[in-house]
This record gives structure tokens, sequence and C-alpha cells, in this order.
């Protein structure tokens, strides 16, 4: 009778790992908006986005929404297989060069921890959505962690968590999605970035 019980117990852990979702895929190249709370600045930014995963290129255009005296705007355009980053001056038409941040993809990671499917919205107009996290059950808590679309695997949120420091965390909400890239020169850099010298950015952006 126990082995049967044994037999039975690890029937229903196999069935339930089955049924564990498995990380949608991200569209390899897109453009959307997105609003970056960094908590470090404690200020909202607000972005629009060009990602191509493959080539490992990003554009991120600083959007003005409030008009703020004195405030500077920025392109960033990160390209990391070439281990550089262009930062431009959007008022001042200047440009610098820096050592990008490490890739982030903005994907599911491969081994991510299933959270919670949900319907986002309410009736008449409505998504399903999926959390998930790199949370390790009872091993490591989550230092990142995401929402997105059901059908087309589209984020919708994500938070990255520094542990060892509070402030380097950063909240990203996405929206206006068009899949693919509408405008493949959106990664030439502009003429100013010809001469670019080498210098830091006033900040990294967190995305």
């Amino acid at each position: 009778m126990g082995k049967l019980t044994a037999l039975v117990g690890l029937l229903v852990v196999a069935v339930a790992i089955a049924q564990q979702p498995t990380p949608c895929k991200l569209p390899p190249a897109f453009q959307s908006r997105a609003s970056v709370y960094d908590h470090d600045r404690n200020q909202l930014d607000r972005f629009l986005i060009a990602y191509d995963e493959v080539n490992h290129r990003k554009v991120l255009f600083e959007e003005q929404l409030v008009v703020i005296p004195g405030r500077r705007f920025f392109e960033f355009l990160t390209f990391n297989n070439e281990n550089l980053m262009y930062t431009v001056n959007l008022r001042e038409k200047t440009c610098t060069k820096s050592v990008p941040r490490p890739w982030r993809d903005y994907g599911i990671p491969p081994d991510a921890t299933f959270e919670l499917e949900y319907t986002m919205g309410g009736p008449g107009e409505s998504f399903m959505v999926q959390d998930w996290s790199d949370r390790i059950p009872l091993k490591k808590t989550e230092t990142w962690f995401g929402s997105f679309t059901l059908t087309n695997c589209y984020p919708v949120s994500q938070v990255t968590i520094d542990r060892e420091n509070l402030t380097e965390t950063s909240t990203t909400m996405f929206y206006d999605f068009v899949t693919g890239l509408p405008d493949p020169d959106i990664f030439i850099p502009p003429p100013e970035c010809n001469n670019a010298t080498w210098s830091e950015p006033p900040y990294y952006p967190k995305l």
C-alpha cells in the first residue's frame, strides 16, 4: 500500500509539472513605448523604444509630455555587440559615446518560474496575462518580475530589483506595440555622432 501511495504521489507531481506553462517567446524585433520609474533618481521617464534582440541593439528616445524648463532630453543608441552606446542631447544636438550596460533582454528567461495567469481588464475589454519571475523556490528570491500577454508574448510590465542596493530598482510599463521595425534606419546614429567623444552619460536608462 505504501509503494502504491508513493507511486500515485509521483504521478500527481509529474502531471502537475507537465501542466506548467512554458515561457513564451518575445517578438525578436519591435517598437513600443515605455514608462520607467527609476527608484534611484525618483523620476518617471518615458521612451519610444526600438528593440532588436538578434543584433543586440536598442534605441531609446526620451519623450517630453510636459514642458519642464531647463530639462534636457536624450536619445540613447545602444549596440551591445560593439560594446558601444551613443548619447545624443536632443536640445543641444551634441553626441557622446560610452560603454553600455550589459544587454538586457526584454523576454522571459528560459529558466523563469511561472507565477500566475489571469485576465486583465473586464467584460468586453480584456486579455490574458502571465506573470513570471527569476525566483527559485526555496533557494532564491526574485530580482526580476515580468508580466506578458498570453497571445503574442508582449511585455506588459517588468520590475528589476537589486537586493544589495534597492535604489537600483526600476519599474517599467510597456504599451503601443508595433511588431517589427517600421523604420530600420532608426539605428543609424545622427551626424553629430560622427565626431563623438568618450564621456559618461548623464544617466543610464534602466531599460
